[in-house]
């Protein structure tokens, strides 16, 4: 396994990647940094992670810090910025923190010519979700030159990621995208990829695929569906937003809810990256599932931090800790935590008035997860499981229990990625319960060849299902 490993890391190492040569099709983060700008890009990350980092307070990881001195001196010329970004990544995976990664900008992301290939890595293997010419419930044997096996490792190497759930899921999110494909030397000259896979209850086979412009996404990123005669509704979001929409959304969909007099309702947190934590107060409040304690906040207090959100600036969160009876923080304050009841309170601020008077529904709650289940959806899981308020079906989630969020996004010099950087560490409201790498579901539900064939819902089906 070791050697393997090895190998595979030599296949993508710096020094096979500078002077790569490109397809015809420059879209996604093809600029070439000179040297100097590739080494004040690296310089930049390292002294941003040492200032601000949530796991640096006591100073940066040898990995790291090392890993980021090696790179600097590998590059020797220019390098293609997808190739940089990928090589950072690859240092700060030694952090075991899935939120300190370097990101691409939206504004370029959506330029990024892609394979069309969904993709989804459950214990059932790496499977194709559909809509390609491969078709849906296919096992990925091997993306041109490595097997399955090879990817597993390759994805563990280049992810920053607490668990494998997370490595494999972000792997294939980010894989069929043009500076992740290009970065790793997977295409051939003219823009295309081998993949070989095998269908269900066929022989293995193989297929070239092209890349292709950027396509907008299949639906929106929020919105519900209802089956009464199972008595279900289903609130599906991709991202974790509080804005008009969602309230327009969730409020419509209780509503229906209520309406109908469903007695179960699933949220699908599904490949939900995160965002803010409001999300999950306002889902679990609108449906009298109150959580009754929450995660707490280790805040690392930093320039970085102070000029991004002010808000938790020692200087402004005092009067708040004053407020509240306690001990008001010194001006020289490195870290602080704000408490489970606080955390709650602040969420509340950030949401609408619940309206007076008004009925919620009684339903039992049931969330939907996967290893794409990151951040504050990982969040929005741990609330449920820690105060037993419904039940986790599908598959682990992509973060720890407890682990480093809260970032702040910092412009790269030279580079079209953005430092996504954690300055706080969040602490699973069971305090009780112990570390964990992961949530497990109280149902395993993962996708398989036969449900993805017969676009099938393994998780949803059974919730339907459920007496």
């Amino acid at each position: 396994m070791q050697n393997r490993f090895i190998r595979i890391a030599a296949a993508v190492s710096l020094a096979g990647m500078h002077g790569a040569a490109f397809g015809a099709t420059p879209d996604c983060a093809d600029g070439l940094l000179s040297k100097a700008e590739a080494h004040e890009a690296i310089a930049f990350v390292g002294d941003r992670v040492s200032s601000a980092h949530a796991g640096s307070l006591d100073g940066m990881r040898a990995s790291v810090r090392d890993g980021l001195k090696q790179l600097k001196g590998s590059v020797s010329k220019s390098i293609p910025a997808s190739e940089l970004g990928l090589a950072i990544n690859r240092v700060l995976a030694g952090a075991e923190d899935a939120h300190l990664r370097l990101k691409l900008s939206p504004t370029v992301e959506v330029k990024c010519a892609q394979l069309p290939l969904p993709l989804t890595w459950s214990e059932n293997g790496l499977l194709v979700r559909g809509g390609s010419k491969i078709p849906a419930g296919s096992r990925v044997l091997a993306i041109g030159k490595h097997s399955l096996e090879e990817l597993d490792d390759l994805a563990a190497a280049v992810i920053p990621h607490e668990n494998r759930y997370w490595a494999r899921s972000e792997f294939v999110r980010l894989l069929p995208r043009a500076d992740t494909l290009r970065a790793l030397h997977l295409l051939d000259g003219n823009d295309s990829l081998e993949i070989t896979y095998q269908p269900p209850g066929g022989a293995p086979a193989r297929q070239r695929l092209q890349l292709n412009p950027a396509t907008a996404a299949p639906r929106p990123w929020i919105g519900y569906e209802t089956w009464p005669q199972q008595s279900t509704g289903l609130l599906w979001l991709d991202r974790c937003e509080v804005n008009e929409e969602f309230n327009r959304t969730l409020e419509r969909f209780v509503a229906e809810v209520r309406q109908l007099k469903l007695r179960k309702v699933a949220i699908d947190l599904r490949g939900n990256p995160g965002g803010d934590s409001s999300v999950a107060l306002a889902i679990l409040r609108a449906f009298g599932h109150p959580p009754s304690s929450a995660f707490s906040v280790d805040i690392r207090v930093s320039p970085e931090l102070s000029q991004a959100q002010p808000a938790f600036d020692p200087a402004n969160m005092s009067p708040v800790f004053e407020k509240l009876g306690l001990q008001p923080l010194a001006p020289d304050t490195r870290h602080y935590t704000l408490a489970g009841n606080l955390v709650l309170a602040q969420l509340a601020q950030r949401l609408p008035p619940e309206p007076a008077g008004l009925v919620k529904p009684d339903v039992d709650l049931y969330l939907l997860v996967d290893g794409g289940t990151f951040s504050s959806a990982a969040l929005f899981a741990g609330l449920v499981r820690d105060n037993n308020l419904g039940l986790l079906v599908g598959e682990p989630i992509g973060n720890s229990a407890s682990f480093n969020a809260s970032e702040i996004h910092l412009d790269v010099p030279h580079l079209p990625y953005f430092l996504n950087l954690s300055t706080a560490r969040l602490l699973r409201a069971d305090v009780n319960a112990g570390p964990a790498q992961t949530l497990l579901p109280d149902v395993l539900a993962p996708a398989t060849p036969a449900s993805l064939a017969a676009q099938k819902d393994v998780a949803l089906e059974f919730v339907r299902a459920r007496q």
